[in-house]
């Protein structure tokens, strides 16, 4: 049985004669290693259309990332609570308190220069900072989506003008 990275690649090079299809797929591809896959979206870029403006692909990953980090952003606010009663625990608390110190004290710029180095599982750190949110008064909604489509975009962006003009690889 092919694993999903084969089934993903080998769909997306039949599709990349499709343009629809393909952004379609990169795009829902893209939403879902925000919320759950743990699989980095250059995994996604591999099949791009050397006809096709890198800018392209790279906005369909950057509007998937944002959408997935409104789920996520919902998720961790419905889950804070139950969370936050593990901080009992001595190593957790401490864990907990530092991670929440370091997002009262960078916010938004942490979220991009996390979310846009190449390979980084965004799943993790979506879920870090929206937990450690507290209730929506740390980070707000329509700037941790934005600042999420920002960083996905120029991550694709980089990956894709590194493949392009550099004739470099990802695998």
């Amino acid at each position: 049985m092919a694993s999903i990275w084969d089934q993903l690649t080998d769909f997306l090079t039949a599709h990349s004669g499709d343009p629809a299809t393909y952004l379609l797929t990169l795009f829902v591809f893209s939403m879902g290693a925000a919320i759950i896959l743990p699989i980095p979206v250059e995994s996604a870029l591999v099949a791009v259309p050397e006809e096709m403006p890198f800018i392209i692909p790279a906005l369909a990953v950057g509007l998937g990332k944002g959408v997935g980090a409104i789920a996520v952003f919902f998720i961790g606010a419905k889950v804070e609570k139950a969370v936050l009663q593990f901080g009992k625990w001595g190593w957790f608390k401490w864990l907990l308190d530092k991670s929440e110190s370091f997002v009262r004290r960078y916010g938004y710029f942490a979220l991009f220069a996390i979310l846009v180095i190449p390979f980084m599982l965004d799943t993790v750190t979506l879920y870090i900072f929206s937990l450690l949110n507290k209730e929506g008064k740390l980070l707000r909604l329509r700037w941790f989506a934005l600042v999420n489509v920002l960083a996905g975009t120029t991550r694709a962006s980089i990956i894709l003008i590194a493949l392009r003009h550099f004739g470099l690889t990802l695998f």
